[in-house]
């Protein structure tokens, strides 16, 4: 089975992160895989060379760029892929047309939250999504806010998966005080509008001004960070920004504490990263985050916006040791059982599989009709 990927970057990111997680396991599965990308992104590039995978760029003069899909007709042609798989809303727009006149099963893989917008561009990717021959969503919230459904049986919901070598050789904390007494409490993703840094910071505020034990950290970058230190620039150390990492298991198993505080979300690759450490977590009450973190089990959900809520459950955890170690490791043992590389790989291959077998058999164009 020959497989092309298709993706509008290799920049810092959720999505990228997932892909590069998937090419690992298509690499040890023997199947071969391309990877055509829009963007140079530094950040996962070194990862897909380290993997042997091919790796084409399709450069964009403009937004909508109509040379672009004549090079991906080139590139598809030469590579001879039996599936396309895209992972994005952009990629998908430039796939379409080469996928439908080639008469290839394209995979649509861009729902990775789950919100509804009457936004255009909203509007843009559910038709896109729509006119694709198969759709993935990484959680069941993000596939319902599209409006498909599992009973299709051209959807499907495969949710992120954990390498867990990565955190191998890392000794795991249990969730107790460093030496100096002091705890960390970490929030890792992107400076966007959709992650609500705002709350994390007022919460940080809010403890920051009642005990002395407490450090707050953020990991990442984006188009909010200025705006978001300027909240917290009077309290000094004790909110730190390390911006974009790598070392991420590294970083996390110095957490007390994991939160993620967003307004959507699908499955987080932040809440995994804490339960692989086995950190408990406070996380925003939205979408997805309700089929990874269990209330009460392996973390506490909160409401939106609620910075009260969030410093209170944070609290709760650095009081009760022994509750906060429990959820910890009730935390890593659902990433080993639901979210491990091997079963979003499999699962995946399935998909594929299951497109190549609809294509031989002539289903596709039943379906291209049946859609019109």
């Amino acid at each position: 089975m020959k497989i092309l990927c298709y993706t509008d970057s290799l920049r810092l990111g959720g999505k990228e992160r997932q892909l590069v997680e998937l090419l690992k396991g298509l690499k040890q599965r023997d199947i071969e895989v391309m990877l055509i990308s829009m963007d140079q992104g530094e950040f996962y590039e070194p990862d897909v060379k380290a993997l042997n995978v091919p790796l084409r760029y399709l450069f964009r003069r403009v937004r909508w760029d109509p040379m672009v899909i004549r090079g991906f007709y080139r590139l598809v042609k030469e590579f001879q892929p039996d599936v396309i798989h895209t992972n994005s809303m952009m990629s998908s727009a430039y796939a379409l047309p080469v996928a439908k006149l080639l008469r290839l099963p394209l995979i649509n893989g861009s729902i990775r939250n789950a919100f509804r917008n009457p936004s255009l561009r909203w509007k843009a990717e559910r038709a896109l999504l729509a006119m694709s021959d198969f759709r993935i969503a990484n959680s069941m919230a993000g596939l319902e806010s599209r409006g498909f459904s599992l009973d299709s049986g051209r959807d499907f919901v495969i949710r992120n998966g954990f390498d867990l070598s990565r955190a191998d050789g890392l000794q795991v904390s249990d969730g107790s005080s460093s030496a100096n007494g002091s705890h960390q409490i970490g929030m890792i993703a992107e400076f966007r509008p959709d992650k609500d840094f705002k709350t994390f910071l007022l919460a940080a505020r809010h403890l920051l001004s009642r005990r002395d034990d407490v450090t707050f950290v953020t990991v990442g970058d984006g188009e909010t960070l200025d705006e978001m230190k300027s909240l917290v620039a009077d309290v000094g150390g004790r909110v730190q920004f390390l911006g974009r990492r790598k070392d991420i298991e590294k970083i996390t198993r110095s957490f007390s504490v994991g939160v993620l505080a967003t307004f959507t979300e699908g499955i987080s690759n932040s809440i995994m990263e804490y339960m692989v450490m086995s950190k408990p977590v406070v996380v925003t009450d939205c979408n997805g985050s309700r089929e990874i973190v269990r209330h009460g089990e392996n973390g506490f959900l909160v409401p939106i916006g609620d910075h009260v809520a969030l410093a209170d459950r944070i609290a709760y955890l650095l009081d009760h040791p022994d509750e906060a170690r429990r959820m910890g490791q009730a935390g890593r043992q659902d990433i080993e059982r639901h979210f491990s590389l091997g079963a979003m790989v499999d699962k995946t291959v399935d998909v594929f599989e299951r497109a190549l077998n609809a294509a031989r058999g002539g289903d596709l164009e039943a379906l291209a009709v049946r859609s019109r």
